[in-house]
């Protein structure tokens, strides 16, 4: 039990951190350019070793919307079993909250079909275990290693949490794994988190576009108690 919480307590911190690997020769970006809305979904396959939690993350971006009917039959059993794995764990679906990602690129481009579903793999991350157990808790600075730039584009909104120390973090993608949302109502999700002391939810329009750059390939990301995933603004 205590491997499986902690492969899942990666889930919402794999989007768009594990790619481009440094041994990926693939120059595919994992989101399109007009990314806003765009539904994926990913699989986590897990390795449990001495001391680190080895995950391949497989994801539909680019390929398919993650159909809601394939999704709900995925089989993670059968796939444990195809992969020789020790977990597998959906991460799904998620919409992006940005406009374009440029600079992550897929690490092997051959699609797979996991439960049904065409993939691809976006990534692999090692993380020692004792590292992975405090990603389970909402609202604590991760740093993760990726090179890539965000793009929200002029006027449009985002969806930003402001930490105690006046920090922002602007929201990657949202997921509806839990909790049902839509880009229509993330305006009104502060009324339904539950913020910790000092934390604030905000929604703005962007004068001029932002551009979100991992420094050195370390970003770091914070996520809220309804799964949503945020960077830091530098």
């Amino acid at each position: 039990m205590r491997a499986a919480h902690c492969l899942a307590a990666l889930a919402c911190f794999t989007s768009c951190a594990s790619a481009p690997a440094a041994s990926s020769d693939a120059s595919a970006d994992t989101a399109p350019v007009d990314s806003r809305g765009s539904r994926y979904c990913e699989v986590l396959v897990g390795t449990i070793g001495a001391s680190t939690v080895h995950i391949d993350v497989y994801s539909t971006e680019g390929l398919n919307e993650c159909p809601d009917a394939a999704w709900a039959a995925i089989d993670t059993t059968a796939i444990k079993t195809q992969f020789a794995a020790d977990l597998v764990i959906l991460n799904g679906p998620r919409y992006w909250t940005l406009d374009s990602l440029a600079g992550s690129a897929l690490q092997d481009t051959t699609v797979q079909t996991l439960g049904g579903i065409a993939m691809r793999k976006a990534g692999a991350i090692d993380v020692p275990s004792s590292d992975v157990m405090a990603m389970s808790k909402p609202y604590l600075q991760h740093t993760i290693h990726r090179n890539s730039a965000f793009h929200f584009w002029a006027n449009t909104l985002v969806y930003e949490l402001v930490d105690p120390a006046g920090h922002v973090y602007d929201m990657q993608s949202f997921s509806v794994q839990n909790h049902a949302q839509t880009l229509a109502n993330l305006p009104n999700l502060g009324a339904s988190l539950t913020l910790p002391t000092g934390w604030t939810f905000r929604t703005r329009p962007l004068p001029a576009e932002l551009v979100l750059t991992a420094l050195g390939g370390d970003a770091t990301v914070v996520q809220d108690d309804w799964g949503n995933t945020y960077s830091l603004a530098q």
